[in-house]
């Protein structure tokens, strides 16, 4: 069971870019377990992706993504075979592209470290 949950939530994206909604402070050390993603709509236009960030580096491997028409739920699991530590101190945020997804929701699984 995580022992922490941060969550993003938007109801429209309605800018492409960089740290959008919540950035989150680090307590403690954290181990990334799981991603969870829901999107009431994907845009027609191209696949949702979403990148997590430790003060600016992403979490991932691959950066995962929600194909058009594909928008109920992810379980992400492209961290690295060893998933970074997320230190105390640092800032976690929240990229996605493109604009026009609807319904949002991002919830990023912890453990303390």
């Amino acid at each position: 069971m995580a022992d922490r949950i941060l969550t993003w939530s938007f109801e429209n994206v309605d800018r492409d870019g960089t740290e959008q909604g919540a950035a989150f402070y680090m307590d403690r050390d954290y181990t990334p377990t799981a991603v969870r993603v829901l999107a009431r709509r994907v845009p027609d236009a191209a696949a949702l992706t979403f990148t997590i960030k430790d003060d600016g580096v992403t979490l991932f491997a691959r950066t995962p993504r929600l194909e058009k028409g594909d928008a109920q739920d992810i379980d992400a699991e492209e961290f690295p075979k060893n998933p970074p530590t997320i230190k105390e101190g640092s800032i976690v945020t929240l990229d996605v592209t493109p604009n026009g997804a609807k319904g949002i929701s991002v919830h990023l699984e912890l453990e303390a470290a």
